[in-house]
């Protein structure tokens, strides 16, 4: 599962290109340099709470938008993944224990 911080990434990349802003120009709506912005898209840094509301104004998104699991088509990915990867295990796993025990049936 992602991590808070993969979260407010993916959805704050997914944002700020659908809204049309480069690094450059949201690090000028919010008034930090693009480093700053660059950085919190490594991974870097980590905004301060008033920051994250400021790139949420810049953005014209409420805040809590930024940390929505499902917020952005590259988290809803990774969830579906982890969701069907899960389920996918748990019958494969089932499966190979009903063919063990068919093939100890065979064997015995």
């Amino acid at each position: 599962m992602n991590t808070i911080r993969e979260i407010f990434v993916n959805n704050l990349k997914h944002y700020r290109k659908k809204k049309g802003l480069s690094q450059e120009k949201l690090s000028y709506a919010v008034g930090k340099s693009i480093a700053y912005i660059n950085q919190i898209e490594n991974k870097d840094s980590w905004p301060q709470p008033e920051m994250v509301d400021k790139i949420a104004c810049a953005l014209e998104i409420s805040s809590s938008a930024l940390f929505e699991e499902n917020g952005c088509p590259e988290n809803e990915r990774i969830v579906f993944a982890a969701h069907i990867g899960k389920r996918i295990e748990e019958e494969l796993l089932d499966k190979i224990s009903k063919d063990i025990k068919d093939i100890c049936r065979t064997i015995i």
